[in-house]
């Protein structure tokens, strides 16, 4: 069907000229989804609408055309997915030029079939709008439930002007018959809030949109998350989203790690052998390569939490109206499957009914890489079905990150089992188990952890330091600190008491330290002690403080005795660094102690909780990445204490996936706290998405101390670059709040994270 040449089409969003918004209440964005004109269309989306959110979710068109006078209707083809009939409204509001008085307003209930025509009469204009003078066309969703819509062709009508017909539809024709197929389904299930169903419907869902795009082949769709998510296989949400038409893209400098995850869910059978990789090398435009060699596309696993954690909740950000936009509350997290290991030992795996199977992407960047674009392909394939090919781009910045980390670590690699608890008893007398069969692998081990930015080390099991692997990370130039040797308070101070403390503590003590110094390692060195120690041993802890300054001229003396002061006000003062947990940190007494002499550090263990950033397997990925970055970056501790990285507490080592065997449970009933780490077959080293993220949090505190340096050399300048740089060092409220108010959108910190970038190579 042809149209008169009086109609207009104000918009089809084919030239990108329409709004693009990310926020935790709702996004706007060109998409190539479910177009009727063209190959694009405008997606809106809302979060469900919860107390405390603003209420009205909207985005605004500013046509060309403003004098609508001839026109008697305006026309918007629109489409809904997964939206049940009556359960939420859209309206069209028309305005003239800002400050203008009188608006058109037309409602539409979202339709429970796929896509509809939006016709808007434009007969009767209200008093004080010109309808020669239309400025803006602005679309809102109130208190919405489920927005999830396409719009495309926006148009103007003259009397004479026939409705654009379903011919105009450009090939969508089988698109809509498959996301049709899928509607009844997904309404049917709309009211159901078991886990499973809402699973299927998420699903559904999924592949629908996955159907419009050119990454679904036959029974196998294909999606995207970033390395900040933790995607369940069979959570309610089904948190996939499509690939945008321009594929994948990763930007990071030399010497760092960044990461993508691919999804892959089946539809209507199951998928064989399911693998990612990357076809051939990358290539920048001038012909220069990135090797595929530095792009690795493992699996991800899952481990299965039984039963929650008493007492722990966790963080949500859910959008609000007061600034910085949203705001954390504590939820109970769901049970079941939760992706945690990166099974680095596997190619493919099968997936079968509804569940989403996510793979990392991790992308490195060698040290002498050159800046720019590079090009490239990933190709996800499974047995007997064609192949997807997925567009991919990396970024290399024009400068590099160091090979240890730039904030301060002393991190417990020390493989143990916890005692407490019927399940862990004779995991220790097991040969087959993980604390067991790691050391098969012991200097992998070191290597692997360097990776991390970590060095293999001990806050405690009286062995101290372990020279073999701090002389190999020292001629890798990949040393950070290490504990010469653990200490603690003499517990009867009489003569006697004392002497058997001076035995077996001081002379030790003695003893690594003049190997340390013969093997030129001092200057890494500290010495952990009185781990989370009461006031009321001070007394004896300041007896032992006055002997080891004796014993190891030099060396920083470290706790994480729970002195207030940090030193300053306290019998112990002659402790060096002092480390509070999170939750206890206080950011004046810190600069306080630290113009007294003193270093302040920080740490998480088993606490805090709820709504502060861990890295418990139900904690979101993001907040870890912030604990190590934006976070240490806006309250300055000089440095970050874990207790342990290898508290693994089961018989068996993971030997096959996704769905492992691997016990989550790691100090009592806690998952994953002290445990940042998996052990692969014969007891080879396995990352865990909660040690991908501490990474990259340390990467990004990188970014800002490279900024911190330049800007220091531009002292006497206040120019928009120094005032740029101040304002990011100082992290965007968009980014972090405060310690318990945090963002969990991934885009915020990619836009931080970049902007940093971009201020750096700007600096030469």
């Amino acid at each position: 069907m042809s149209f008169a040449v009086a109609s207009v089409t104000l918009f089809d969003f084919e030239d990108g000229n329409a709004p693009s918004i990310q926020s935790k209440a709702f996004s706007v964005g060109v998409t190539n989804v479910f177009a009727t004109s063209g190959s694009h269309s405008l997606h809106f989306r809302c979060a469900p609408w919860r107390n405390g959110m603003y209420e009205w979710m909207s985005f605004t068109l500013r046509p060309a055309v403003t004098n609508w006078s001839k026109y008697n209707r305006l026309v918007v083809d629109y489409m809904s997915i997964g939206v049940r009939k009556g359960s939420d409204r859209l309206t069209i509001e028309l305005f003239g030029p800002e400050g203008g008085k009188g608006v058109l307003r037309s409602d539409s209930w979202l339709p429970s079939r796929m896509s509809r025509q939006w016709v808007v009469g434009l007969k009767k204009w209200p008093d004080g709008l010109d309808p020669a003078n239309i400025a803006r066309i602005k679309f809102v969703a109130e208190r919405p439930l489920a927005t999830d819509i396409f719009i495309d062709r926006i148009m103007l009508l003259e009397p004479n002007d026939p409705l654009p017909g379903p011919e105009s539809m450009k090939g969508m024709k089988d698109r809509l018959a498959f996301a049709a197929s899928v509607q009844k389904e997904l309404v049917a299930s709309n009211d159901a809030y078991d886990v499973q169903l809402a699973h299927s419907r998420g699903h559904l869902r999924f592949c629908a949109l996955a159907s419009a795009t050119p990454f679904m082949s036959g029974p196998m769709a294909v999606g995207t998350a970033t390395s900040m998510e933790k995607i369940l296989p069979r959570d309610r949400s089904f948190e996939a989203r499509t690939i945008p038409a321009e594929g994948l893209s990763v930007r990071l400098a030399r010497n760092e790690y960044e990461s993508v995850q691919v999804l892959v869910t089946p539809f209507g059978q199951d998928l064989t052998n399911v693998r990612v990789r990357v076809k051939g090398d990358l290539v920048r435009q001038d012909g220069v390569t990135f090797a595929a060699t530095n792009i690795v596309c493992p699996p991800v696993g899952y481990v299965e939490l039984k039963e929650r954690t008493p007492d722990v909740r966790v963080g949500k950000t859910m959008p609000s109206a007061k600034t910085p936009g949203y705001l954390r509350t504590a939820i109970w997290p769901q049970l079941g499957w939760w992706p945690d290991p990166i099974l680095e030992f596997m190619d493919g795996v099968d997936v079968k009914g509804t569940d989403l199977q996510s793979f990392w992407v991790r992308v490195r960047c060698p040290a002498e890489q050159g800046g720019g674009i590079y090009r490239g392909t990933l190709v996800v394939s499974a047995d007997g079905v064609p192949h997807v090919e997925i567009p991919l781009s990396v970024r290399v910045n024009g400068f590099a990150l160091g090979r240890t980390s730039a904030l301060p670590l002393a991190i417990t690699f020390f493989p143990a089992t916890n005692t407490e608890g019927k399940w862990y008893h004779g995991v220790r007398g097991c040969k087959k188990s993980p604390i067991n069969m790691w050391s098969r692998h012991r200097m992998e081990w070191v290597d692997f952890l360097a990776d991390y930015l970590i060095s293999a080390d001990s806050l405690y099991y009286g062995g101290g330091a372990r020279f073999d692997m701090l002389e190999r990370l020292k001629e890798q130039g990949r040393l950070g600190l290490f504990n010469l040797c653990d200490w603690n308070y003499p517990r009867k101070t009489d003569e006697t008491g004392m002497s058997e403390w001076r035995e077996r503590i001081v002379e030790r003590l003695k003893a690594k330290y003049a190997e340390a110094k013969a093997r030129g390692l001092l200057e890494h060195a500290y010495i952990y002690g009185c781990d989370e120690v009461t006031t009321n041993h001070f007394p004896a802890i300041k007896l032992a403080v006055d002997e080891l300054k004796k014993a190891a001229p030099g060396v920083p003396l470290f706790t994480t005795a729970l002195d207030e002061s940090y030193g300053m006000d306290s019998p112990i003062g002659g402790i060096d660094w002092f480390c509070p947990l999170t939750e206890y940190y206080d950011f004046d007494k810190a600069e306080t102690a630290r113009k007294g002499g003193h270093k302040v550090w920080w740490y998480v263990c088993c606490g805090p909780g709820q709504e502060w950033a861990n890295f418990f397997i139900e904690h979101q990925a993001i907040a870890g990445r912030l604990l190590l970055g934006a976070q240490a970056l806006r309250m300055r501790p000089d440095g970050f204490l874990y207790y342990q990285i290898s508290h693994w507490n089961g018989y068996d080592c993971i030997e096959n996936g996704p769905f492992t065997n691997w016990e989550p449970r790691s100090y009592k009933n806690y998952h994953g706290d002290g445990s940042l780490t998996c052990v692969g077959p014969d007891g080879t080293p396995l990352p865990t998405l909660r040690l991908e993220n501490f990474r990259d949090g340390l990467e990004d505190y990188a970014y800002a101390k490279i900024l911190e340096t330049k800007l220091a050399k531009r002292s006497d300048k206040d120019d928009e670059w120094s005032r740029k740089a101040k304002d990011l060092i100082a992290v965007p409220r968009e980014v972090m709040d405060t310690m318990t108010n945090y963002t969990d959108d991934p885009a915020a910190l990619y836009r931080w994270r970049d902007e940093m970038a971009d201020l750096i190579e700007k600096e030469k």
